[in-house]
Order: C-alpha cells, then structure tokens, then sequence
C-alpha cells in the first residue's frame, strides 16, 4: 500500500495497529519525501511515546517487585518482633519455671533471703515446735 494512501487511512481513523508502526517506522527513516515531511514530526512524537511508554513500563515492573519484596520483609519482620514480644512476655509471667515468695508485697526468687526471711518469722512465733505441730496436724 502507498504511503500517502496510509496517512489518508490514518486520518480517518481506519489504520490498523500494524500499519500505523509501518507509517512511525517510515517517518522515523531520513528519507522521506518534501511533500510528506510535514507528518514526520507527528509520527517520530508517537515512536518517541511508544519507547517512553515501554520504558516506564518495564520501570515500572521493577518498582512493583521491589514494592512487594519490601512488604514481604517487612511484614517477616513484623511478624518476627511479634513472636519476641509473645515470648517475652510469657518468659517474663512465667511462674513455673522458678520458685518465689511474696514478702510484704514484693517478689523474692533468692533462696538464701527466703530462708533467712522465714527463720526470722518462725522465731517471732510466741508457740513452741509441739504446739505448732500439734496445730497443724490436728484432726
């Protein structure tokens, strides 16, 4: 098909996708004709757009892949500092791995304080040794 007959095609609307890269392939090439060099321009401005377009694209794709791999590790992280402040918090209420007693409203878990704590109260106790036992274990 002509040229001439293409730009006319495409004015009216009636170029398909392949002609119109024939016409931006043709006006993108040094030699086209005196009367035709009035089109150049439009069409080199649509072979331009067309690589940008591609580019960005392409751009773009990189940046969604970064994006997803950003939320992927950071929702890893987050959900990694979650089970440490789980953990944590359970080693931290976690009352049966260690033995402690409440004095006065405070938490004691060193032994030796304990013993010498309970020694001092038991020495406090006005009742002898029988009569605490025979307290305790009276039926």
């Amino acid at each position: 098909m002509n040229i001439e007959e293409l730009v006319n095609k495409y004015f009216e609307g009636e170029t398909t996708c392949e002609e119109e890269r024939e016409l931006r392939r043709y006006f993108t090439s040094e030699d086209v004709p005196e009367g035709l060099r009035a089109y150049r321009p439009i069409f080199a401005y649509f072979e331009e757009e067309a690589k940008q377009n591609k580019k960005s694209r392409t751009e773009g794709k990189t940046r969604n892949i970064r994006q997803r791999l950003i939320y992927a590790f950071s929702g890893m992280a987050a959900g990694i500092l979650l089970a440490i402040g789980i953990a944590s918090l359970y080693q931290q209420y976690d009352t049966t791995s260690s033995n402690y007693v409440i004095i006065d409203g405070k938490k004691y878990t060193d032994a030796s304080l304990v013993h010498q704590q309970a020694q001092a109260a038991f020495r406090d106790v006005s009742l002898s040794k029988d009569d605490v036992f025979a307290t305790l274990f009276s039926e």
